[in-house]
């Protein structure tokens, strides 16, 4: 997770370079609170993260932007997933 954070740091175009506690705190607030997520999920979250389509960072790397944005993929996948059992039904 830690590998991911840094990836979508890097390509938002900060001033700072994330630093290795900012990294750390990040993965484990992640972890703490969505450790039954599957590590696909997550890698998900991440590729769409850094494609623009959550929040964005603004100059500067921030945990808040991520769990925010994290609440949001957390909403689109309960959405898929209703959608999913509806189709099976």
């Amino acid at each position: 997770m830690l590998y991911l954070s840094t990836d979508a740091s890097l390509g938002c175009g900060l001033k700072e370079d994330v630093t290795k506690d900012q990294l750390q705190f990040t993965a484990m607030a992640i972890f703490s609170r969505y450790r039954w997520l599957k590590a696909s999920e997550v890698m998900l979250f991440f590729f769409n993260f850094k494609a623009g389509f959550y929040e964005r960072f603004y100059s500067y790397f921030d945990t808040q932007t991520i769990i925010r944005s994290f609440k949001a993929f957390l909403e689109e996948r309960a959405l898929a997933i209703a959608a999913r059992e509806r189709e099976v039904r």
